[in-house]
């Protein structure tokens, strides 16, 4: 399951089955009365991010930038404001395995080369946007070999 398919997926839902998302930002812990803690992080794969409280186990154990979490049993909620977040109720964190090892077992690897096509790509459009030009299809090849010439070299 991926960010997409949490943000489509009505308020009260619940999710089960183990996918795997990385915490992109951490927000911060709040300890509650019973001695836990509620974790807050921004959460990200390659189709978007999302906000999550996760249901801190037992001792104080923050989650951190980077870090795989994999989910095992979670609903979906009103944030606050506007949109939805996510409330882990149960999650691993592999204990002593690399990224690369952990990934293994897994098909949502980020796609960086895609990532950072997409992140050059914007940057040349808003350079284009303040210069005063729109974009056109000749304009639109042009960004593409910049793209193409930022990533290679050639």
């Amino acid at each position: 399951m991926d960010i997409k398919q949490l943000q489509a997926m009505p308020i009260g839902s619940r999710t089960g089955g183990g996918f795997v998302l990385t915490v992109k930002k951490t927000k911060k812990s709040v300890q509650l009365p019973n001695k836990k803690y509620i974790h807050t992080v921004v959460l990200f794969d390659n189709t978007g991010e999302m906000l999550a409280d996760f249901k801190d186990p037992g001792t104080y154990n923050p989650l951190i930038k980077g870090q795989q979490v994999a989910i095992v049993v979670a609903e979906i909620q009103q944030a606050e404001g506007e949109g939805k977040k996510l409330f882990v109720d149960q999650f691993d964190i592999p204990a002593g395995k690399s990224e690369p090892d952990y990934f293994g077992g897994f098909d949502d690897i980020p796609d960086w080369e895609t990532i950072t096509r997409g992140k050059i790509r914007h940057g040349l459009v808003c350079s284009y946007i303040r210069a005063g030009k729109t974009i056109g299809n000749m304009d639109k090849e042009v960004i593409e070999t910049l793209v193409e010439y930022i990533m290679k070299g050639k």
